[in-house]
């Protein structure tokens, strides 16, 4: 359990200085972009325009699904930090009540108890107590096959991680291709030389669309390796412990098998 919190504690010191890092760079480099237009007299852009409307114009079409995607990934990353933990997923009080039933032999209270509360160990012990009148060895295939499922729902809880984490370049590189070929379709529908500020628009595009998607991928690939080693340690913790629970009813299993 110490071992989880330490996990959890530098989980989010590394989050805090990575969110901070984003914003003073995405800041930087705003104010000098901001600063540079100001000072060739052409048309300001603020940090609004220039990272949430993404320059303005078709920019908006390319930035808006990826600034959606990177608010899904905050909100994933917060999600998971608040319910991936051990007592989240099993509340130590039903597991001490429980083992005290167990332990008072008062196996129709537990049997009551796994099916009233509804948890990673109790759908296990659940499973397992079903098939209590068929042996002790149908317990124990019933409880490994509800652990591998139960460990497949964690699994697939911190899934949508990594599915943003590959997404997001995807979507900035669709921007960015997008963006180049406004610029090159300037340059071939102009007549002489283009001006800077005809190929600015989709260059503009092709670069901001480009952070974005980093923006999404790293944080949200970053944290998909941070939940599956946590996943990992607390699937195999949680099976251990529900298999110990299991193993309390072998006298009560092998006494109903050798009572049919």
């Amino acid at each position: 359990m110490r071992a989880l919190s330490r996990v959890s504690s530098r989980s989010w010191l590394f989050s805090g200085l990575a969110v901070l890092a984003a914003n003073l760079a995405l800041a930087g480099i705003a104010m000098a972009q901001d600063g540079e237009v100001r000072g060739q007299g052409n048309q300001s852009f603020d940090f609004f325009t220039v990272w949430i409307l993404g320059g303005g114009g078709i920019g908006i079409i390319f930035v808006l699904p990826i600034e959606i995607a990177s608010i899904a990934t905050i909100a994933f990353t917060i999600e998971h930090f608040v319910t991936v933990q051990r007592d989240k997923l099993v509340p130590p009080e039903i597991v001490v009540e429980l083992e005290t039933l167990l332990d008072e032999e008062q196996y129709e209270e537990a049997i009551n108890l796994c099916e009233a509360t509804k948890n990673y160990i109790t759908n296990i012990v659940g499973a397992a107590i079903a098939r209590v009148g068929e042996g002790y060895d149908a317990m124990m295939n019933a409880a490994e096959s509800a652990t591998d499922e139960q460990n497949l729902r964690l699994q697939h809880k911190i899934s949508w991680l990594p599915l943003l984490g590959n997404i997001g370049p995807l979507m900035g590189l669709f921007g960015t291709v997008t963006g180049m070929v406004i610029a090159f379709s300037s340059i071939a529908q102009s007549a002489g030389t283009p001006s800077p500020q005809e190929l600015a628009s989709g260059i503009f595009t092709a670069l901001v669309t480009t952070v974005w998607g980093l923006l999404v991928a790293l944080p949200a690939t970053f944290f998909s390796y941070i939940f599956k080693v946590k996943v990992q340690k607390l699937s195999f913790e949680l099976s251990g412990v529900a298999m110990e629970i299991v193993e309390r009813f072998k006298p009560v299993a092998e006494g109903g098998a050798q009572g049919k």
